[in-house]
């Protein structure tokens, strides 16, 4: 059975046949052969069975302002919890050079209380 699944996926899909009649390439249109003002008056009055993008995008191309607010940087993660009674516990780490230039990575543990 497995041998018979490996060759199923093996088997090659036949290639998609050719749109026919249509040969359109917008990079080969020449410059300013794009009517912009007959888009905006078929966008104004639209006409039964014609497909037309009217839609412009809000605030640019990319919204780079709602991108930084989701992807941003941010701010470092702190392991800290409250022991109860004004303590809190937490779990940090330490990077220290020794004197002879050794460097010393530290995992530590720190419990804060209030005076």
């Amino acid at each position: 059975m497995p041998s018979l699944l490996a060759l199923a996926l093996q088997a090659a899909a036949a290639p998609a046949a050719p749109m026919a009649g249509i040969d359109f390439d917008l990079a080969l249109l020449p410059r300013g052969a794009l009517d912009l003002s007959a888009r905006r008056r078929a966008c104004a009055n639209p006409d039964a069975g014609t497909i037309i993008v009217c839609a412009r995008p809000s605030g640019g191309a990319y919204p780079l302002a709602e991108m930084e607010r989701i992807y941003g940087p941010l701010p470092p993660l702190r392991a800290e919890t409250d022991l109860g009674g004004g303590a809190t516990g937490s779990a940090f780490v330490q990077q220290v050079t020794l004197d002879r230039g050794a460097v010393a990575n530290r995992v530590m543990i720190g419990i804060r209380t209030r005076f």
